[in-house]
């Protein structure tokens, strides 16, 4: 058993695994487990100013980082999570969409799901909005340029990448709001049903 945190940082809400460690992701706080031949396992204190909020948000963005949302907004941990030289620090991806992050249903947060798609180079945010527990707003973050987009239409419980050459995004939903109901897929601009 490894103690991570205190009752402060909150319940354990993601994991995940890093080249040589594993990220902890609490509700109000952030840990690096790792292990050493002589200590075993233990836990380093990344950030205790803010955790995640919505386990299924946590993806990694290549050459920045991970994205996962916060209560504060949608955050991203940089930095190479080793003794490399390059700080491990978590910054506000999210700042210059203010008005986006005001309409997220945060007391429905958990249901908020998250990926990076490969074929577009664009990490997919779909979130709750105020006044429903479905996740009926996408949030687009466009790697390449560093710019957010919104995507309408899209209602989406959870999402995945196939990774064969085709790269195709597949996303199901259920809302009871949406006549066609099921799996689709998303390939470059194509969103059809399956």
């Amino acid at each position: 058993f490894i103690e991570i945190g205190n009752s402060e940082s909150g319940p354990i809400t993601g994991l995940r695994g890093t080249r040589n460690a594993l990220v902890v992701f609490k509700s109000k706080a952030i840990y690096l487990i790792k292990g050493d031949p002589d200590k075993g396992f233990y836990a380093e204190t990344l950030t205790r100013d803010v955790g995640c909020c919505a386990a299924n948000t946590i993806a990694e963005i290549p050459g920045k980082g991970t994205a996962f949302l916060s209560q504060a907004g949608v955050m991203l941990l940089v930095g190479a999570l080793e003794n490399e030289g390059t700080p491990t620090r978590v910054v506000h991806m999210s700042e210059p969409i203010p008005d986006m992050i005001k309409k997220i249903n945060f007391s429905a947060a958990a249901n908020a799901v998250g990926i990076y798609y490969q074929m577009d180079k664009e990490y997919w945010l779909a979130v709750p909005t105020i006044g429903s527990a479905d996740n009926k707003r996408v949030m687009v973050y466009h790697a390449e340029i560093g710019e957010w987009s919104l995507r309408t239409g899209f209602r989406i419980g959870c999402m995945v990448e196939a990774r064969d050459h085709r790269g195709y995004l597949f996303y199901g939903t259920n809302s009871k709001q949406q006549t066609n109901q099921g799996i689709r897929v998303y390939s470059t601009g194509n969103n059809s049903l399956l």
